[in-house]
């Protein structure tokens, strides 16, 4: 029984600044959050300003030929909408992207690409004709966030 007592007041001395130390991190008022806030603040000023993003196309290959293959927000896949897939941009985003003087109107409906391919943004196979990626393959957009559908 002692050792079990023991044992509780053990953990309970651990534990307490580390849950003291949670509550007080998840307030604005930390050296952290203010790092963060002000790190999502020039983000967000960075995507109302544009920027530039590595894209490339999806929309052949295996997804092409599967009838049922959906998007990460649940619409039927079809490689000929003018849509696109960014890992962190809400869903329902509209980009208008430039690329070699060409420029079209993107919604986000779908998430990707890989973090390891060096891209931040794959586009439609429709959007990347329209824009003229589709003999490169890959290319250096403009992109600029122009609302939510």
């Amino acid at each position: 029984m002692n050792r079990i007592c023991g044992v509780l007041t053990i953990l309970a001395l651990t534990t307490a600044p580390a849950l003291a130390h949670h509550h007080h991190a998840s307030r604005h008022s930390s050296p952290h959050a203010s790092r963060h806030a002000s790190h999502q603040a020039s983000r967000h000023a960075e995507a109302s300003q544009g920027f530039t993003a590595n894209a490339s196309f999806y929309g052949g290959g295996p997804r092409r030929y599967e009838p049922n293959s959906h998007t990460a927000n649940g619409e039927l896949f079809n490689m000929w909408d003018m849509t696109a897939a960014h890992r962190t941009l809400p869903m329902g985003t509209r980009l208008r992207l430039t690329y070699a003087g060409r420029s079209v109107v993107v919604r986000i409906n779908d998430r990707g690409p890989a973090v390891w391919t060096g891209r931040s943004l794959d586009v439609s196979r429709g959007a990347a004709t329209q824009l003229g990626l589709i003999e490169r393959g890959t290319g250096q957009v403009r992109v600029e966030v122009i609302g939510k559908s």
